[in-house]
């Protein structure tokens, strides 16, 4: 047998063990957000108002689900947030608003916003600005199953969230943006703990 039917052998016996390792969620992401999610970190990236946030959790796909889409709890587990409710119900498409409080250079400011939801498969929401106290926003989140390594069923949950936004005229947008990126993370930070405690409830 020729050194070249050889090596394409070799080729086509290793080639479905490497998309193994390096086809999963978190395995086709930079190194550095790789070894920041694995180690329980949040990762906010992007700037001037376009922003993907990511974290991983070890919990399943359903509880991650409940607290993505518990509208009316927000208030209860994100920061800055005093009211959330659902107006507006039809199928998977959902009207929400979000009313929140946070200080800015010591001065405490209230916002709202409005948006539309629509809900895919358990596995996808995306949001749209409807009306409140941005020029705009829009993007969407998505759940996806990660393996701790090849071949294993799946035991975390990968959760990504892509934005767009953009503030009215007359805010300082050097300033919105940097409070928009920061209140990203801490979301995602609450989110995280929220998804820990409903799994540790539910064992």
């Amino acid at each position: 047998m020729s050194l070249p039917v050889l090596a394409f052998i070799a080729t086509l016996s290793i080639a479905p063990a490497q998309a193994d390792l390096f086809d999963g969620p978190v395995d086709r992401l930079p190194v550095a957000e790789r070894v920041a999610l694995r180690e329980g970190k949040i990762v906010v990236t992007g700037s001037e108002g376009q922003y993907v946030g990511k974290v991983l959790v070890t919990a399943s796909p359903g509880v991650v689900w409940s607290v993505l889409t518990d509208y009316d709890n927000f208030y209860k587990f994100l920061p800055n947030v005093i009211s959330s409710q659902v107006l507006e119900t039809n199928g998977n498409r959902k009207v929400v608003e979000q009313i929140s409080n946070r200080k800015i250079l010591l001065v405490k400011v209230k916002s709202r916003v409005r948006t539309e939801n629509t809900e895919t498969n358990k596995q996808r929401i995306d949001f749209r600005l409807v009306e409140g106290d941005l020029q705009q926003l829009q993007g969407y989140w998505t759940i996806e199953s990660v393996s701790v390594r090849p071949g294993a069923e799946p035991t975390q949950v990968l959760i990504s969230q892509e934005v767009e936004a953009q503030p009215k005229s007359g805010t300082p947008k050097d300033i919105f943006y940097d409070i928009f990126k920061r209140a990203m993370g801490d979301n995602l930070k609450a989110i995280q703990k929220e998804v820990n405690q409903r799994t540790t409830e539910s064992r």
